[in-house]
C-alpha cells in the first residue's frame, strides 16, 4: 500500500512492519474482549493484557476508546502509567511525549526548533502502534490486528460486530441479566476454556454454592456436528429429575454458552501465558425478571438469598461470583503444571482418561485447539513457560485478581474501611471517657477520705 497517499493521521497506524502489527496469524485475527466497561477508568490510562502483548486502553475527548501497544516510542516506558493531558490526548509522563487519537506523537518537550520538533513528531518512529476497538454488550472490544488491510477494513466500516458476542442478545433481542463479572485467574487460555466448557465438575466443584456433591451426577453429552474453526455444540443430558436437556457451546474466539434459562454467558480473554481474564453474565428475555438458571431442590429460602443478591452486586461478587471462581481455580492450577511438564498441549490425549460422555465437551475443546488454537501466542510450549507455582493464597487473591478494578467491590470495601475507622474513633472516645471517668473517681476518692478523717476529729457537740 501507498502510504503517501494516505493523511498523516492514517499514515502513522500503518507505519510499522508487517510482522510487528499482527497478534495472530490471519485465520484467527478477530475480536477480543479485553474489558468490562465498568471496569476501565475513563480519566485515566487502563493497561491490559491481549494474547501477550501489553496495551494501554484510554478514552479520548469524544468519549471514544482508544487502544495502543503500551509503550512509549521514546524509551519504552508503559504508557500505562502516564496521564490523559489537559488536550485530551495520551502523555508518557517519563518525559512527557504526547499521543493524539491515532497513535501519531504530538509532542516532544525537549526539542525547542520548531522545524525539527515537527520532524521528529512526523517520524514512523514516534508512533505509537493502534488497535481498532468497539464497545458492544458493555464490553471493550479490540482487534488483533493492526496492520493496513484492518486499518482500511475498519475505515470503511467492514470489519463487522465481535463474532464472541452473545447471539441471544444480537439475534433474540435478549439483554444482559446481571453486569459482567470480571476477574483474571492465574490459567492459561487452554485450561481455563477446558472448565468453562465442562458441566461435569460443577456439583463437586461448586458444591455449597452452586452445586451439589450428593445430587445425581450423571449425564451425557454428545457433540452437535462437526468441530470448526468457527466452534462447537454439545448436548447435555442431565439424568437427574427437573433438569432439562441444554446445548453448550463454544464460539471461537472466546465464547461459551450454557444454553439454559437464562443463558450463562462466559467470555474468556487470553491474556498472557499463565493467566486469563475469565468474563460471566446472564442473559434473557427482556420480559423476565429471572436472573440465573432455576435449581431444583434448591430451598425456597436460599432461592430467596440468591435472587436478593442481585440488588447488590457487590454482595452477589462476595457470596457467589468470587467463589465459584475460587471453586476449582487451584486444581487447575496445579494440574495445567503437571500436563505441561509431561508434554506439550498436544499431550492431553495421552494423559488425560476420560472414559465418560460427559467428557465429550472437553474433548472437543481440546480437538479445536489442537487444529485452529494451536498457534496461539499465549499457548504454552511446556512448562518452562508458565510463570512459578503461586501458593494458595495468591491463587485466591481477590483484590488483585477483581476487587481493585470493580466499582462495586471496590466502593463497598471503601464503606467498610470506613465504617472500621468510625467504630474505631468511637471505641477510642469511649475508652478516652472511661479513662477520664476512672482519674476523676480516682481523685475524688482521697478527698472524700480526708473529709471523712476530719469529720473524725471533730469534737462531739
Amino acid at each position: 500500500m501507498n502510504l503517501k497517499g494516505l493523511p498523516t493521521a492514517t499514515r502513522c497506524q500503518y507505519s510499522c512492519t508487517p510482522d510487528s502489527n499482527v497478534l495472530l496469524p490471519r485465520r484467527q485475527q478477530s475480536w477480543y474482549p479485553v474489558a468490562a466497561l465498568t471496569s476501565l477508568k475513563s480519566d485515566a490510562p487502563n493497561a491490559v493484557y491481549l494474547l501477550g502483548t501489553r496495551l494501554v486502553i484510554w478514552q479520548d475527548k469524544q468519549g471514544t476508546w482508544r487502544c495502543f501497544e503500551d509503550l512509549c516510542p521514546h524509551r519504552l516506558a508503559p504508557l500505562s502509567e502516564g496521564r490523559i493531558h489537559e488536550s485530551g490526548q495520551l502523555q508518557c509522563t517519563y518525559h512527557g511525549w504526547t499521543f493524539n487519537e491515532q497513535g501519531n506523537c504530538t509532542s516532544i518537550p525537549q526539542i525547542a526548533d520548531t522545524k525539527a520538533h515537527q520532524t521528529a513528531c512526523s517520524s514512523s518512529r514516534a508512533c505509537v502502534k493502534a488497535y481498532p476497538t468497539q464497545v458492544f454488550q458493555d464490553l471493550l472490544w479490540v482487534y488483533a490486528d493492526s496492520s493496513p488491510p484492518t486499518w482500511a477494513a475498519a475505515a470503511a466500516g467492514k470489519l463487522g460486530l465481535p463474532p464472541a458476542a452473545s447471539p441471544d442478545i444480537v439475534h433474540k433481542g435478549w439483554e444482559l441479566k446481571r453486569p459482567w463479572f470480571q476477574r483474571d485467574v492465574p490459567l492459561s487460555f487452554d485450561v481455563i476454556m477446558e472448565n468453562l466448557t465442562d458441566p461435569a465438575h460443577v456439583a463437586h466443584s461448586h458444591h455449597g454454592v452452586i452445586g451439589s456433591r450428593h445430587s445425581d451426577h450423571r449425564m451425557d453429552i454428545s457433540l452437535q456436528g462437526p468441530v470448526t474453526i468457527a466452534g462447537f455444540k454439545t448436548l447435555v443430558t442431565p439424568a437427574a429429575a427437573g433438569i432439562p436437556p441444554y446445548e453448550v457451546t463454544f464460539t471461537a474466539p472466546s465464547l461459551v454458552r450454557w444454553e439454559r434459562s437464562p443463558t450463562l454467558t462466559l467470555n474468556m480473554v487470553p491474556t498472557r501465558k499463565g493467566w486469563s481474564r475469565i468474563m460471566v453474565t446472564f442473559v434473557g428475555p427482556k420480559d423476565s425478571d429471572r436472573s440465573r438458571p432455576h435449581i431444583p431442590g434448591l430451598p425456597p429460602l436460599v432461592g430467596f438469598m440468591l435472587d436478593s443478591l442481585d440488588k447488590h452486586i457487590w454482595l452477589q461478587h462476595i457470596m457467589s461470583s468470587n467463589p465459584v471462581i475460587d471453586g476449582d481455580t487451584l486444581f487447575m492450577h496445579a494440574a495445567e503444571r503437571t500436563l505441561y511438564e509431561r508434554g506439550d498441549h498436544t499431550s492431553w490425549s495421552k494423559q488425560y482418561y476420560m472414559p465418560a460422555t460427559a467428557d465429550v465437551a472437553v474433548m472437543a475443546w481440546r480437538r479445536w485447539m489442537d487444529k485452529f488454537g494451536d498457534t496461539l501466542p499465549v499457548l504454552p510450549q511446556s512448562a518452562a513457560d508458565l510463570p512459578p507455582t503461586l501458593p494458595r493464597e495468591q491463587v485466591f487473591d481477590r483484590y488483585n485478581q477483581h476487587t481493585k478494578n470493580c466499582p462495586h467491590c471496590k466502593a463497598a470495601l471503601r464503606n467498610t474501611e470506613l465504617a472500621i475507622g468510625a467504630v474505631a474513633l468511637l471505641a477510642a472516645i469511649a475508652a478516652g471517657s472511661f479513662l477520664v471517668a476512672a482519674i476523676n473517681a480516682a481523685s475524688v476518692l482521697p478527698a472524700a477520705g480526708a473529709l471523712g478523717s476530719a469529720a473524725a476529729d471533730l469534737p462531739p457537740t
